[in-house]
């Protein structure tokens, strides 16, 4: 296509009747333009003219052959068998009596030979039977013969011969004497094709591909191949064959583009596969081992051949493949090369990492720590396996053991954020490096934490051993410490603070440190210092009981936190502070700070980060009684991270599982989660306290309350001996008084719900709603419902749902023993659609167990038809009409009438349909208005 005009000037000439002078078409054109098609194109017109042809294809490998292309022309078996019986034997003295390095004087000496028993007979023949010499690839063609075709050429004039010849076409400021001395003769008339035009593109996709596959293909093919026919022809033949996303046909299309041409362009594209986009020709020249100049000439090349637009490759799999067409040393030597570039040209550490990674070995200096840094920068925003991809190769670059141990460490912690459990062959080798003093004090204190975390208790206890007596030292001793080492009063306290508070039997003393500043005296910059100062502060805030500090400090941590970029130890203050908010019944600001989190990331977290939201959310979701999502978040957790990666803080995710799955009425699933073998080790830590309780809660519903009262008792004996009787971390108390009341034991239960109300703190935490729930058990039947209602709007101002329900069931039965049985019906339906919200089953059950209420959810187009149909009024209205509230309830909570209440209600039934508020859908209570 498009190559009309050059096949014009053949035709012509093989339309003329007797032509009597001869003519030299030299076509030129770049790499993969169609040349040796269009010469394809010029022997079928021949063979339909009844013309001799004589064709000769030269190639690099035969440059160095004495006459091999004259050798093609002339020993043809289309030329008359008597003139080739005289040709034949001057050709072959030829090639025997000559050698490559004197070709010129070959050429002279024997010139009489090869003008009149070579040329002559065949311009003689000319004179009957027009002759078309064919030659392609003429830059290729030995020094012998090209000296040979100019003789033929200069006699053109008498001869009625038609020479096509072909010629690769460079972006070279020179040209080579055979091309002057060619183009200086008067029958030769130069040509040159390039690219096809993006319409012809589209013009033969179609043909090709038919009228959709043109359509569809025919811009990115346009784009893809820059009108290179060679491509373009791989393009389609990928497409037709199902290839279409390896494309193996344009790959190697596109190496052969760059084997047939000069190898200074071959050099150039695999500069600049290795070094990426946005490398200037002074950088390319010199990985290429080549001046600026001449990669500006085969940028060119490139261009021109549809390979390159805008100095980069125009197809997205191009640099891939000459990548890996590079033999290994060769592209090993092109990384190193780039990444000393890089990094002596001040390039991004990110980039030089890159090639150091890909170049293997590297021994300078400067690769250790270039490795490094791009690793924790790579760490820190999430992108784990890359940071793997450059600790392997600092590993490999490290002069001495305690380089070899930094970059092990950061290896750890790498792996770490996949699967914690896949590090452990790390960490325990590091503890060797503690014990030879070959490991940074911050780097040692994370170790105890991923060590304790996966039950490793004697290595942890070793480490911190040696942590406190190197903090300690005295300088007057002779034994100062290493640069860089923490001392007691600072981050070491906090690290104490934090194990007297996760892993409290390893903790040391802790109140002769410093007091804790408000955050406003935190670290501006978010890296060690801070996440251990933070943890530090929550944990001391728990255990000294100082609620408000611990929810100033987790609000704080939380609004710091940037789930894109990640550091060492703030995964732990993240759950820490978290799970704070979560212990002061603060479920509302922990439920938005986890949307907040999941809102501001632009990537995915590690499996680690992902698995510790997850958990969290999971806790949150439990104690706000949405129980089927604490389900779904809990699962998560643990498919993020194995229960073995958990360690010892599977007790968390699998607590949080183990209760939501027994108030869902799933006991099958909750009881192959409690078979299911935990360390020991856990329940020396706080994340076992939620284990045992939730174990409690499973052997509750199992009738087995012997075993449930020895797990709250457990719960309360260590978190005494722990220093750690928070009811915000579970009201074991509560819990165990109703497993005696179940064994008949009222004076042991009794005395364990005073405990619990009698403890400091705050009077509306969810802790305190549930001993006054339980003290109206031991209270007259006239006081029951007054504490029943104080615990109620309690627990509805906590979010607590699921507790919500069970009290307000115990108040529906207040009211019918004391025969208030309007008021107690009202109380239980309502006790019962708040159970229904929160998909506890059995709960329900034992509410209602004859409802014949519908319990399938509308559809959300439904809802929001229903709902949009309210006024703000009606929807509050409705809502708390649906919890329950009388009218009379309603109006003192809004300021109203109870008439304008009933109107209003009036009006609800009306737009949804329905009856009575009985028939209410549930879906209202959480539309407030």
């Amino acid at each position: 296509m498009e190559r009309d005009e050059q096949l014009a000037r053949v035709k012509t000439w093989l339309s003329a009747q007797q032509p009597v002078a001869g003519q030299v078409l030299l076509l030129e054109g770049t790499v993969g333009a169609g040349k040796t098609e269009f010469l394809r194109a010029v022997v079928q017109l021949a063979h339909i003219s009844e013309v001799i042809l004589l064709n000769a294809v030269c190639s690099a490998g035969e440059r160095d052959l004495p006459f091999g292309a004259l050798s093609q022309l002339f020993d043809s078996p289309v030329l008359p068998a008597e003139l080739r019986r005289g040709i034949t034997p001057v050709l072959r003295g030829l090639m025997e009596t000559t050698r490559a390095e004197n070709m010129h004087e070959a050429v002279e000496s024997n010139r009489a030979e090869i003008l009149y028993d070579l040329f002559q007979p065949v311009t003689e023949l000319a004179v009957t039977t027009p002759v078309v010499v064919c030659v392609d690839d003429i830059d290729h063609m030995d020094a012998a013969s090209q000296q040979c075709l100019l003789f033929l050429v200069r006699r053109l004039s008498t001869a009625p011969i038609l020479m096509v010849l072909t010629e690769l076409a460079e972006s070279d400021g020179t040209h080579s004497p055979f091309h002057a001395e060619l183009l200086r003769q008067s029958p030769v008339v130069s040509a040159r094709i390039g690219p096809l035009s993006p319409q012809a593109v589209r013009t033969l996709t179609g043909l090709r591909l038919g009228t959709s596959g043109g359509r569809e293909f025919g811009d990115s093919f346009a784009q893809r191949s820059g009108g290179n026919p060679l491509l373009l022809d791989a393009l389609i033949h990928d497409e037709r064959h199902g290839d279409g996303t390896r494309q193996p046909a344009f790959g190697r299309a596109l190496l052969n583009c760059l084997y047939r041409s000069r190898s200074r362009t071959l050099r150039v594209a695999r500069a600049m596969a290795v070094y990426g986009d946005g490398a200037t020709p002074e950088q390319l020249g010199e990985l290429a081992g080549t001046a600026p100049g001449i990669v500006e000439r085969a940028l060119r090349t490139m261009t021109e051949a549809g390979l390159l637009a805008d100095g980069r490759f125009r197809h997205e799999l191009a640099a891939r493949t000459v990548l890996d067409d590079l033999p290994a040393e060769d592209r090993a030597q092109l990384h190193q090369r780039a990444a000393r570039l890089l990094y002596h040209q001040g390039g991004a550490v990110g980039d030089a990492a890159h090639h150091l990674a890909e170049a293997g070995r590297v021994s300078e200096p400067w690769a250790l720590r270039v490795l490094l840094e791009a690793s924790s920068e790579a760490l820190s925003h999430g992108r784990v396996q890359r940071a793997l991809r450059y600790l392997n190769s600092a590993q490999d670059a490290c002069t001495n053991e305690r380089d070899r141990w930094t970059a092990r460490a950061r290896l750890a912690q790498a792996e770490w954020q996949l699967n914690p459990a896949a590090s452990l062959r790390h960490l325990l080798a590091l503890t060797e490096a503690v014990r030879s003093d070959q490991l940074d004090p911050y780097e040692t204190m994370l170790l105890v934490r991923q060590l304790l975390w996966l039950h490793r208790t004697q290595e942890a206890v070793d480490i911190l051993a040696l942590l406190r007596k190197r903090a300690t030292r005295l300088p007057s001793a002779g034994l100062a410490a290493s640069s860089g080492t923490p001392n007691r009063p600072a981050e070491l306290h906090d690290m104490e603070v934090w194990l007297a508070c996760t892993y409290p039997p390893l903790a040391g003393r802790v109140q002769s440190g410093p007091a804790t500043t408000g955050p406003e005296g935190a670290p501006t910059t978010r890296g060690r210092a801070f996440w251990l100062q933070s943890i530090g502060a929550l944990s001391g805030g728990l255990v000294r009981r100082r609620s408000g500090e611990t929810q100033e400090w987790a609000s704080h941590v939380l609004g710091q936190l940037d789930l894109n970029h990640n550091a060492p130890w703030a995964e732990e203050a993240t759950l820490l502070a978290l799970m704070s908010l979560v212990y002061s019944g603060r479920l509302s600001e922990a439920a938005n700070r986890c949307r907040s989190l999941n809102e501001r990331r632009t990537g995915n977290p590690s499996p680690m980060w992902q698995g510790i939201l997850n958990a969290a959310e999971a806790e949150i979701r439990l104690r706000g009684g949405d129980l089927a999502q604490a389900v779904a978040h809990g699962e998560r957790a643990l498919e993020q991270v194995s229960v073995q990666g958990w360690g010892t803080a599977a007790g968390l995710p699998l607590g949080t599982l183990v209760l939501a799955h027994t108030r869902l009425g799933d006991l099958d699933r909750a009881t192959a989660l409690v078979t299911q073998g935990v360390p020991d080790e856990m329940f020396q830590s706080r994340y076992g306290l939620h284990y045992l309780y939730a174990r409690g809660h499973y052997y509750l519903a199992m009738n087995r309350t012997r075993a449930a009262l020895g797990d709250f008792l457990s719960c309360g004996e260590l978190m005494g001996k722990w220093g750690l009787d928070l009811p915000g971390i579970v009201p074991w108390r509560t819990s165990a008084s109703e497993a005696w009341l179940l064994q008949g034991n009222r004076d042991q239960a009794k005395r364990l719900v005073k405990e619990q109300l009698s403890l400091p703190g705050p009077a509306g935490t969810v802790s305190r709603a549930l001993g006054l729930r339980l003290m109206a058990a031991f209270s007259s039947l006239g006081q029951r419902p007054r504490l029943l209602t104080e615990a109620a709007d309690i627990l509805e101002a906590g979010g607590a749902t699921y507790e919500l329900a069970r009290t307000l069931a115990d108040l529906g039965q207040a009211y019918q023993a004391l025969g208030k049985h309007r008021r107690a019906r009202v109380i239980i339906r309502r006790a019962w659609r708040v159970a229904h919200l929160c998909q506890a089953e059995p709960l329900c059950r034992e509410l209602l167990p004859d409802t014949g209420v519908e319990t399938e959810p509308p559809d959300d187009e439904e809802r929001a038809t229903a709902v949009a149909s309210l006024t703000n009024s009606e929807r509050r209205i409705a809502s708390m009409a649906v919890m329950g509230y009388t009218n009379r309830e309603i109006a003192e909570k809004l300021f109203i009438t109870p008439s304008t209440v009933e109107q209003h209600l009036t009006r609800v039934y009306r737009k949804l349909a329905v009856k009575n508020r009985q028939s209410l859908p549930g879906y209202l209570r959480g539309e407030a208005g």
